[in-house]
């Protein structure tokens, strides 16, 4: 039966129960209306109006079940579905349309993630290289300049130039290093392992940070694209340990789980709770994590340190 015929049913079955007691009870109504029969009249129209709203509520329970889902819903956290047991074949069909919604969604969602991601990453890539090859060369060449600028001045001035020298090397420096962190050229070159690596001892040394890596051998191929998401994710993970969580000791460790790649980033830190912390970097990592169908996991506690896991399934990772 349809929600439309089950409230008719509900409003009709309640009419005919009040119908059927004034025609066969001795109740009668005059004119002008007595106290008891109003009294009788009043007390029956509530037991009407409290049996027709229970029999509504239960008929329209399964909405308020389905409304609830819908507002607990997060983009983020793929998968959920509204699995409601109920025969009526109108909110079964709502239900249905509302999972191809979340459906479409989903998919609409990671493609436009891949091609925003995507486009962020070339973008990276181009100016990684301007860094490297444009302002990364002008400078050196700077530097040379003050070096033979240095040997041909006089001693009261030699000490100025070599100061100009060294701040333009200093610069030149961390324009490499900015270079280095937009778009790690170990990841393109050497792969995912060599990247980590070079990953924890770059904040090792920045942050003074103690970064203890365990990468296992024989791990399954991922594609470029996982193995990007890999190490943004590891690179967001020690970024936020090295700001927020007021650490000594940070972990990272990549692993084969079930045929897939699970890496994992745990500190000894403060913590936070996950749910009140989910801030840019919480959410760009879970936004990357869906780009390749993956599981983002965050285990934090006030005072215990906080574990960011990231699981590429065995679908994912083949």
């Amino acid at each position: 039966m349809t929600l439309l015929w089950r409230v008719f049913a509900t409003n009709a079955a309640v009419l005919v129960v009040a119908t059927l007691i004034l025609v066969l009870s001795p109740i009668t109504v005059s004119f002008p209306v007595a106290l008891t029969e109003a009294a009788v009249v009043a007390g029956g129209l509530a037991v009407m109006l409290v049996l027709d709203l229970v029999l509504l509520r239960r008929a329209f329970a399964p909405l308020g079940l389905l409304t609830a889902f819908m507002r607990r819903v997060d983009p983020l956290y793929p998968g959920e579905r509204a699995r409601l047991e109920t025969a009526d074949p109108q909110v079964t069909d709502l239900m249905g349309a509302f999972n191809e919604m979340i459906g479409r969604l989903e998919t609409e969602r990671r493609e436009s993630a891949r091609r925003s991601l995507a486009a962020q990453e070339a973008e990276r890539a181009r100016i990684a290289r301007e860094l490297h090859d444009q302002i990364g060369q002008s400078l050196t060449a700077v530097v040379l300049q003050l070096e033979r600028a240095a040997r041909r001045t006089e001693a009261p001035v030699r000490g100025e130039v070599e100061e100009a020298r060294e701040a333009v090397r200093e610069s030149l420096e961390e324009v490499r290093e900015i270079a280095r962190r937009l778009r790690p050229e170990a990841l393109d070159d050497l792969g995912l392992a060599s990247a980590l690596a070079a990953l924890t001892l770059d904040v090792s040394r920045r942050t003074g940070l103690r970064v203890e890596r365990r990468i296992a051998a024989g791990l399954p191929e991922l594609s470029p694209e996982e193995e990007l998401v890999v190490y943004r994710v590891a690179q967001e993970g020690l970024t936020n340990v090295a700001r927020h969580a007021d650490a000594r000791h940070a972990w990272v460790t990549l692993d084969s789980r079930n045929g897939g790649v699970a890496l994992e980033v745990r500190d000894d830190g403060r913590g936070f709770e996950p749910r009140a912390a989910a801030g840019a970097g919480l959410r760009g990592m879970r936004e990357r994590a869906l780009l390749v169908g993956a599981d983002l996991d965050v285990e934090s506690r006030n005072g215990e340190g906080a574990a960011v896991r990231l699981t590429l399934r065995r679908e994912a990772a083949q």
